[in-house]
């Protein structure tokens, strides 16, 4: 009987070996393309899907009373620049340096649309 040290005879160790390479490189190549293919789909989920400009003509669809919520389909996120306990201020700045600026009140409805300058 021949004496082998280890589990495999010594002819099939390279092919043992490769196999194990294989799968070890195959699962990480697998891994990697589900995490690029995964991330990428993130990375579109939360891109804006509204450009970063707000028109006069968005601006005067705003009305008192109106949701957040219903602002921000019209205008997109904004930036919450200001909160108390009675109300919340935010702005959409636009590329060319006009901001728009408006508050809400503590129920989350539009009490006030800021000054808004085009340049």
């Amino acid at each position: 009987m021949p004496n082998h040290i280890g589990l495999f005879s010594p002819s099939i160790r390279p092919l043992a070996m490769a196999l194990s390479l294989g799968v070890a490189l195959g699962s990480g190549f697998g891994y990697g393309f589900y995490k690029a293919v995964f991330d990428s789909k993130q990375h579109e989920q939360s891109a804006p899907t509204k450009p970063d400009c707000v028109s006069r003509v968005e601006f005067e669809q705003l009305q008192l009373g109106m949701s957040l919520t219903d602002v921000r389909s019209i205008l997109g996120k904004g930036i919450e620049v200001k909160r108390s306990t009675t109300e919340v201020t935010f702005v959409w700045k636009n590329p060319d340096g006009s901001i728009i600026t408006l508050t809400f009140d503590k129920s989350s409805k539009l009490a006030e649309k800021g000054q808004c300058e085009w340049k």
